[in-house]
């Protein structure tokens, strides 16, 4: 009996672990044929929760816009779907831009999950990094995503991570997604 307990307490939070990591990210399209995604982030429609990862690239953006003394994103949990579902979108497509397969582009996305009052948007993409560290800081070193991570303009933010499922022939392992706006 002491064996058993032994290995059940060894083996049962691996398996809870894996099994929560697991179940948190979004299920890929089927088929070969990819069809572009659609952009479904109403609460309505689909419970979202954010994954850690997506949680941890909010907090490092606002650990650098503090370093330059600006004022912290607001977490927008719309537009995290939405940026999650353009990560995906990017997997399911192997592609790494900013429009989305279907041709729109940010603000067309943020939109038809319901944000229509924004004055302007703009979007920060990546491929392949493991980390929310390793992505953050790639942001920061490129002279085209940097200014929106530290934009005074911007008010809100959306942080949407995918993870290639092991059946995937997409270039990328991971894909990564922020969304910045501004309402009117």
């Amino acid at each position: 009996m002491k064996k058993m307990f032994a290995i059940t307490a060894v083996f049962l939070p691996a398996f809870l672990a894996v099994f929560v990591f697991t179940s948190c990210r979004s299920a890929p399209l089927p088929g070969p044929e990819i069809i572009p995604v659609v952009y479904a982030c109403s609460p309505q429609l689909q419970p979202f929760e954010p994954h850690e990862f997506e949680l941890r690239v909010f907090e490092l953006t606002n650990l650098e816009r503090a370093r330059q003394r600006l004022p912290a994103l607001i977490w927008y949990q719309t537009a995290s779907c939405v940026a999650r579902e353009h990560s995906r979108d990017m997997e399911s497509n192997n592609i790494m831009r900013p429009r989305g397969s279907d041709g729109s582009d940010s603000r067309q996305r943020l939109e038809r999950a319901g944000i229509t009052n924004m004055r302007f948007s703009d979007v920060n993409i990546a491929g392949g990094w493991l980390t929310p560290e390793e992505v953050v800081t790639a942001w920061m070193d490129s002279p085209r995503h940097r200014p929106n991570i530290l934009s005074r303009e911007f008010t809100h933010l959306g942080v949407g991570f995918f993870q290639r499922p092991t059946d995937s022939n997409a270039r990328f392992a991971t894909y990564w997604t922020q969304k910045f706006f501004v309402f009117d």
